[in-house]
Formats: structure tokens, C-alpha cells, sequence
């Protein structure tokens, strides 16, 4: 396909903004711009150019230059403090220098003088539309090079992880049978029975930190388990909340969902992010779970493919996360939690997303400080 013809199709899939206060103008430009374009949005002036830029955030604006109130390069500088890249055309009648310094300082793409020619400002809008299709060509690009790197740096440290889970846990399987042989010939009232009980408790401890290793490696088992995750989800947060005085409200709409799943790990995930918000909430709060199933379109930002998925979101009410942890949450080993024998070994997250990723499913978290954190998994379905 010729890039002409990309550019055109390009152009057909953007909102574009219309500020003309001229109403014949308007009525014809409107027409002609919205036979090439996908939505055209009308603005009789710079106030109103503003307010329509805010609500519907158009990837172009046409712009007339003079109009009564906010003239049309006023308004560019508004648009520009809010989207820097947006093109600008302007279609105008005046070649005052003033006028043109203005332009200039603001960066306007491209002019098309008045009596409207029908040429010029075809050509106009398909220059803009082939800058704006090569910044999108361009970030997808950086996009997928950041996703292979990650994947290639995620490859190194799963084989690492795992490798070392195997081999540790090879030399545990000893220790255990040495520990409980030894267990064996010491007789329950000796001060050493009590010592291998330790040492026997720690290293079950110690298998089980293995085990969690080799599931953030990837190695996650089977997901020959088909079926809604309602009643899994509700179950975990049930004994997660056991004598617990948080508030639990449930909206559950995946009754219908049929997904491919590990139903162990899975509740592990849940039990795990439940727990999280319970001890954001030390002194009480809300926790709010929900499901329902969604379509996920291609290019979604999340990077999942098209399709459609069950959305599991889990909210609470607590003190939030600092906007400068966020990014670090499912970094092995990152805890926002004091450390102890206990809770607080930064695994928590790290494994959620290495489970719900060996699912085919994404998991974010947003979150204020102050105003609670937001889980959200998107898992795929399977179709009939």
C-alpha cells in the first residue's frame, strides 16, 4: 500500500477539532474535513475550542485565526500547555507579522490561506496525519524493543531462578532425611530432639521458599482446569479475612466465564493480594471484589492479545502505596512491609504476576496514598 493511501486510512480513524466562527465556513469545512476524517468536533470559538478539546481529545485541530472573545492562536496556546504534539492547522485570511511570529512561536504545522482551496488543505491534513502515524509507528517500536528486552532479561533470571530452586532443593531432600534420621535416634526427652525440630521446621521453611522460587522461574504447572473463578475467588477472601474486621463486599459477574486455570496457584494469588490489603488496613476499611468479563481490543496498552478475558479487580481502602514505590512492586524481594521471620519477603506480588502471566493474563496495581490501591488481573477465556 502506497504511503498516500496509508496516510488517508491513517487520517479516517481521527477525531479532529473545528474551531471556525464563521457559520457558512464552518458548515463547509465541516463537511469537507469529516469526509476524510473520522469524527469532526465543531467550536464556534477559542473558549469553546478549549472546552471541546478537553472533552474529547482530538488527535488534530483546524483552527480559524481571528474570532471574537479567545482568538484561535490563544487557544493553540492553551492546547499546546496541555498536549505539546498535537497538530495545529490554521486557516486564515491575514499575513499580518504579527500574526506570523505568534504561529512561528507556537509551532503551528502547517497554514492554509482563505478562500479555502480544497487541494491545500487535503494535503495539509494528510501531512499531519503522516506525522502522527510515524510518532505511533515510532512508540510502538520502542514499545515492542522494551518488551524483547524484557523478555529476554525475564528468560535469564526464570532459568536462574528455577536452576537454583532444583538444586536447592536437591540438598534439602538430604538435610530433611538427615535431620529426621537423626530425629529417630534421639530419644524425645533429649535437649537435642528439640533442636532438630528447629532444624526440621526450617527446612520445610526452606522447601516451601523453593518451591516459590521455582514458580517465579516459571515453572507453574499445569492449567488443565476449566471453569468460572467466582466461587475461588469468594472462598479465598473468606479465609483470608477470617476474624478479621474489614468489610468484604463482593459484585461477582464471571458466573459465565470459562477459564484455563491452576486452581491452587490461583487461590494462592488471591489469598496472597487479600492479605496485602488486609494489612494496609490495620485499623479497619473496606475491601471490595469484583469480576466481569471484558473484550480487550488490539493495541490495548496493556499488551494483551485481542480477545476477551474476565477481569478480577481487588480494591481496598487503605493507606496506598508512594507513587515512587509503584513501579517496584513486583520486583522480587521489593516490600513495602517491614521485614521479618513472617510476612514482609517481597515474593508476594512477584509470584502473582509470574502465575497470572503462565496464564496468559496480566496483572497492574494503582494506587494513591491515602486513598487505597487497586488490583487488577485480566485472565483469558476460553471459547466454546
Amino acid at each position: 500500500m502506497m504511503n498516500e493511501e496509508m496516510d488517508s486510512l491513517y487520517l479516517r480513524s481521527l477525531t479532529v477539532l473545528l474551531v471556525e466562527d464563521d457559520e457558512d465556513a464552518a458548515e463547509e469545512l465541516g463537511v469537507f474535513i469529516g469526509r476524510r476524517v473520522g469524527t469532526v468536533v465543531r467550536a464556534a470559538n477559542g473558549l469553546a475550542g478549549l472546552a471541546a478539546f478537553d472533552a474529547h481529545a482530538p488527535q488534530l485541530v483546524v483552527t480559524d485565526i481571528q474570532m471574537p472573545g479567545m482568538d484561535g492562536l490563544a487557544m493553540v496556546e492553551g492546547i499546546r500547555s496541555r498536549e505539546p504534539r498535537v497538530p495545529v492547522i490554521v486557516t486564515t485570511a491575514f499575513e499580518k507579522v504579527e500574526y506570523l511570529e505568534r504561529a512561528i512561536d507556537l509551532g503551528i504545522d502547517r497554514f492554509v490561506l482563505k478562500p479555502i482551496q480544497a487541494e491545500p488543505l487535503d494535503k495539509a491534513l494528510r501531512d499531519c496525519a503522516r506525522r502522527l502515524r510515524a510518532e505511533e509507528e515510532l512508540k510502538l517500536k520502542e514499545k515492542r524493543d522494551a518488551d524483547a528486552v524484557e523478555a529476554r532479561q525475564e528468560g535469564c533470571r526464570s532459568l536462574l531462578l528455577t536452576g537454583l530452586a532444583h538444586d536447592f532443593n536437591n540438598l534439602l531432600q538430604a538435610i530433611l532425611s538427615a535431620v529426621e534420621t537423626a530425629g529417630l535416634m534421639v530419644g524425645p526427652d533429649r535437649a537435642e530432639h528439640a533442636l532438630l525440630n528447629v532444624a526440621m521446621a526450617s527446612s520445610k521453611e526452606a522447601r516451601l521458599l523453593c518451591r516459590r522460587l521455582a514458580m517465579l522461574g516459571g515453572a507453574t504447572g499445569t492449567r488443565g482446569q476449566v471453569g468460572p473463578l467466582d466461587a475461588l475467588i469468594h472462598q479465598a477472601a473468606l479465609e483470608a479475612l477470617a476474624g478479621s474486621p474489614l468489610v468484604l463486599e463482593t459484585r461477582f459477574a464471571g458466573a459465565e466465564a470459562s477459564v484455563q486455570h491452576n486452581e491452587a496457584q490461583l487461590a494462592q494469588v488471591m489469598a496472597g493480594l487479600i492479605d496485602n490489603a488486609r494489612e494496609a488496613m490495620p485499623g479497619g476499611g473496606t475491601l471490595s471484589l469484583s469480576t466481569d468479563l471484558c473484550a480487550v481490543p488490539a493495541g490495548d496498552p496493556l499488551g494483551l492479545p485481542p480477545g476477551r478475558y474476565l477481569r478480577v479487580l481487588c480494591q481496598d481502602s487503605g493507606r496506598g502505596i508512594p507513587a515512587d514505590e509503584l513501579p517496584r512492586v513486583f520486583d522480587p524481594y521489593f516490600s513495602t512491609k517491614p521485614r521479618s521471620r513472617d510476612r514482609g519477603t517481597g515474593l508476594g506480588l512477584a509470584l502473582a504476576r509470574a502465575v497470572v502471566r503462565a496464564h496468559g493474563g496480566t496483572i497492574s496495581i494503582g494506587s494513591e496514598p491515602g486513598r487505597g490501591t487497586r488490583v487488577t488481573l485480566h485472565l483469558p477465556l476460553v471459547e466454546p
